[in-house]
Formats: C-alpha cells, structure tokens, sequence
C-alpha cells in the first residue's frame, strides 16, 4: 500500500472552482464595460438596419423589414 498519496477535499476542489469562475467573470465583465466591443456593437446593428426601442419598459428591437428581434 501507498501512504503517501495526497488524497484531495472537496476544499481544493472548491478553491480551484471559485478561481475560475472569478476569473470568468473577471474577463468577462471587462469586455463588457469596453467601449470599444459596444462601438462594435452599434455599428454592426446600424449595417443590418436594426433599430431598438423602449415603449412601457419593455424593450424591443425592429429589423429592416418590420420583424422584432429578441
């Protein structure tokens, strides 16, 4: 018998787990908060003729031949 495994708690797991997801969130909240994805973002929507609308606190978006977009 081996005595000198390292045997694994859920702790480590745990720890590992709680690094990633902050370093996801991490990433992604920075592209978010870019100005440049966003400027990417309403450009590509003025090319494909998109146009957003808020009526009654629903939002909604409209293509160029009238069909809503969700």
């Amino acid at each position: 018998m081996c005595y000198n495994q390292k045997k694994y708690s859920g702790d480590d797991n745990m720890k590992k787990l709680f690094l990633i997801v902050i370093l996801a969130l991490t990433t992604v909240s920075c592209e978010l908060f870019s100005p440049s994805y966003w400027n990417r973002v309403t450009e590509s929507r003025r090319e494909n003729g998109e146009r957003c609308y808020i009526k009654n606190g629903n939002a909604y978006c409209v293509d160029r031949d009238g069909n809503r977009l969700y």
